[in-house]
């Protein structure tokens, strides 16, 4: 594939320091007791799930800012694991489906529960005696949707090795996608880390004759760790993650409860090589009571990624739950300070801290650095060979003020409005090969669009490209900040991102935030809203990353279609922070949408005035209450028509 390389900028070098403790929890842990064998990560609730397999087959929710306990899942009816051991491990798919496993083999079968959500109760989706293979000592899970992947191994008692692939299609039971033989006995048994679904598989094995390594989805081994660079014979679980063109493989050394990370990269054959990373990474403990560590032969340990605070989430053995900050290793905050680059050679340089939303199967991310302001959107119908779909991004600079226009430059996909008054859309014409894209720059003078045209790389204004990387495909753009290209006299941003094709008979595609509708005649009314840009708070800090709402009539429909009055049970609920409440409207009306607690007292106006008939969607955030029940009305001339319940979990 040909390389293109949109920009690059050169900052101070990478900070080679050791991680640094956000937080960490003893209170699940007893000395020479492996009670404690997982957590897992909850981007849905911000919450961490912590498995315990011993004594009272728990699931504990922690608050993954503070490590605080603050509640339980229901674990009725989960039974039946070897030695006891009914709930082993946990894992959440990108979508939020949790997924817990026992122990099984020497007679138990593997069992896999699924929840819908934290509140939920488990549901039994796979039992089998698959052979005489342990299965349960990993596992983990990736994709979403009816495309999501459980990949489970252990112990072989024949001295061979498997891996079990089980795929969930929204089923009420999984099905075998494949059984991976593995280069060596228990290869799998202390980790496993998919590069993607179906694709390359890193895992971590028990003992010093099976390290870290890669494999294919078909088991034939491609490279391993070094030695030196692993911690021969010490390692439990494994990790890998990317963020930028920054490949790396977090690993822990079980016996001094210390983490490790190594870095890799792969040529154009596929040839891969390491190299360690991190400096003094190793220096810090994450010991039961803080510096006593209790060695576990069984290398029992968990690693995954919360994208929110940039960490790790941690468990060690019998030494702790700890989340660990990532910033001391590589930085992702904006503006970026340590490298940006980004190549359109078939990879996603953004960090996964850059990402902000989800809309039909397609994922869109924003960063800043001095000077640029950079976008990306994944996704197999990005870019129509066909040659007719445009990719439009739609930029407020003063979201809320009166400068700009809601009508967008072009009529595209039948699109009318935009849901704030645009200063700057950036149109992308299609492409079906990887480079540079030619497009245009809209600006509002006042009174009307002035277009300018944008071939490629121009240094003045920023840079468009597109690659295909066979599997996921990915347009980028950069808008220099200076009057030729996004302008700069702002501190706050209103994005909204769609997918087009040009004159008024055509489909919206896709749209961003994923509350906007898609189809013929579309009028969205919601985007994205950033603040603080100046301070450098986004996007990591996600706070400052909000779906505003315009309350504008979204798909308005005839009063013959919409026929009474309703108002829909809000989605999702729970939820955490922010939820969807949509009603219709006959025909026009006085409406008042509010939100009250549990006692009656009113918490929140969402909507109030004259409104036409139609449908409307409005976007509740409630980061500023508490966690508990509360209920949302509507009154239409007076009269209320239907008041509904939804709850708050944190």
């Amino acid at each position: 594939m040909k390389k293109i390389l949109l920009l690059s900028l050169l900052f101070s070098g990478l900070s080679l320091a050791q991680y640094k403790l956000n937080w960490a929890n003893y209170d699940y842990m007893i000395p020479g007791n492996d009670v404690t064998r997982s957590a897992t990560y909850n981007p849905i609730t911000d919450h961490v799930l912590v498995a315990t397999r011993m004594h009272q087959k728990m699931i504990i929710i922690l608050d993954a800012a503070n490590g605080d306990s603050i509640g339980v899942m229901d674990t009725t009816g989960i039974s039946g694991g070897f030695a006891g051991f009914n709930i082993n491990m946990i894992d959440v798919a990108d979508d939020g489906m949790i997924y817990v496993s026992n122990l099984g083999g020497q007679g138990f079968p593997f069992k896999v529960y699924r929840f819908e959500d934290e509140n939920a109760s488990p549901e039994l989706v796979f039992e089998e005696l698959l052979d005489n293979q342990r299965y349960g000592d990993s596992f983990t899970v990736i994709g979403s949707g009816n495309d999501k992947y459980i990949y489970s191994s252990g112990f072989s008692l024949q001295n061979d090795g498997r891996m079990v692939v089980l795929k969930d299609a929204g089923n009420s039971t999984l099905t075998i996608e494949k059984v991976i033989n593995l280069p060596k006995a228990g290869n799998a048994r202390h980790g496993i880390s998919p590069v993607l679904p179906l694709g390359n598989i890193w895992i971590n094995g028990a003992d010093t004759g099976t390290p870290p390594r890669i494999i294919t989805f078909d088991g034939t081994p491609i490279s391993e760790i070094p030695d030196t660079l692993a911690s021969a014979g010490g390692t439990g679980t494994i990790l890998h993650e990317t963020f930028g063109d920054f490949n790396l493989i977090f690993l822990t050394n079980y016996f001094s409860a210390t983490l490790r990370t190594v870095r890799y990269y792969e040529d154009e054959i596929g040839k891969i090589s390491f190299s360690y990373f991190g400096g003094d990474s190793d220096s810090l403990m994450l010991a039961y009571n803080k510096n006593i560590v209790n060695p576990n032969g069984n290398g029992t340990s968990t690693l995954v990624y919360d994208s929110k605070r940039h960490a790790l989430i941690s468990v060690v053995g019998v030494n702790s739950i700890a989340s660990v900050a990532l910033d001391g290793i590589i930085k992702a905050s904006t503006p970026r300070i340590d490298s940006l680059e980004i190549n359109i050679d078939g990879s996603n340089d953004f960090f996964p801290t850059d990402h902000v939303g989800t809309s039909n199967g397609r994922d869109m991310y924003l960063t800043w650095s001095a000077g640029k302001f950079f976008t990306g959107i994944t996704g197999q119908t990005l870019i129509d060979p066909s040659s007719t779909n445009y990719l439009y991004i739609a930029f407020d600079k003063d979201p809320g003020g009166a400068n700009g226009s809601d009508i967008p430059p072009e009529e595209a996909g039948g699109v009318t409005e935009l849901p704030f008054k645009a200063d700057a859309v950036f149109m992308v014409e299609p492409w079906n090969e990887p480079d540079f894209m030619v497009g245009s720059i809209y600006k509002w003078n006042g009174s009307s669009w002035d277009k300018t045209d944008f071939d490629g790389n121009l240094a003045a204004q920023g840079a468009l490209a597109y690659a295909d990387t066979g599997h996921r495909k990915l347009a980028e753009f950069s808008a220099i900040l200076n009057p030729a290209g996004l302008d700069t006299d702002f501190d706050a941003l209103g994005i909204m991102a769609y997918l087009a094709e040009t004159g008024a008979s055509g489909e919206v595609l896709s749209a961003f935030p994923d509350v906007n509708p898609t189809g013929n005649g579309a009028g969205f009314t919601h985007y994205f809203y950033v603040d603080s840009l100046a301070g450098g708070l986004f996007p990591t800090n996600t706070d400052h990353v909000k779906i505003m709402s315009a309350a504008a009539a979204i798909d308005e429909q005839p009063v013959s279609v919409i026929r009474e009055f309703s108002l829909s049970q809000n989605y999702p609920n729970p939820f955490n922070p922010a939820t969807t409440i949509d009603f219709s409207l006959p025909v026009a009306a006085r409406i008042d949408l509010n939100v009250y607690d549990i006692t009656g007292r009113l918490v929140e106006k969402l909507m109030s005035g004259n409104k036409k008939a139609g449908k409307y969607f409005v976007r509740f955030d409630a980061s500023k209450l508490s966690s508990g029940v509360y209920f949302y009305r509507l009154n239409v001339d007076g009269r209320d028509i239907r008041t509904r319940k939804m709850v708050v979990l944190k």
